[in-house]
């Protein structure tokens, strides 16, 4: 494998903080959008329409949490990992 001469840190430390941003705003979804949806969901009576539109009211946010995630591992946490073992393979192009 190809390999850098030098751990670019300040890289590192940026993709990190993106993880770590990734995770304070998917808690923030989670929190203004999930659990007002369903806190009384547990006292009402299970019935059709409310269901329909819990799901519906849940899609958008599920979206944002899975994006999030996605961007938040593939692309952050395994960059990071990547410049601290020196895989040079990004660099293919340059």
């Amino acid at each position: 494998f190809p390999r850098n001469p030098t751990i670019r840190w300040s890289y590192v430390a940026t993709k990190f903080a993106q993880v770590l941003g990734s995770l304070f705003y998917a808690y923030y979804i989670f929190v203004r959008l999930c659990i007002p949806q369903f806190r009384n969901s547990s006292q009402e009576t299970v019935n059709l329409r409310g269901l329909v539109l819990g799901i519906f009211n849940s899609i958008l946010p599920g979206v944002l949490i899975l994006f999030l995630v996605f961007f938040a591992f593939l692309h952050c946490w395994l960059n990071a990992f990547a410049e601290m073992l020196r895989f040079a393979d990004r660099m293919f192009y340059k």
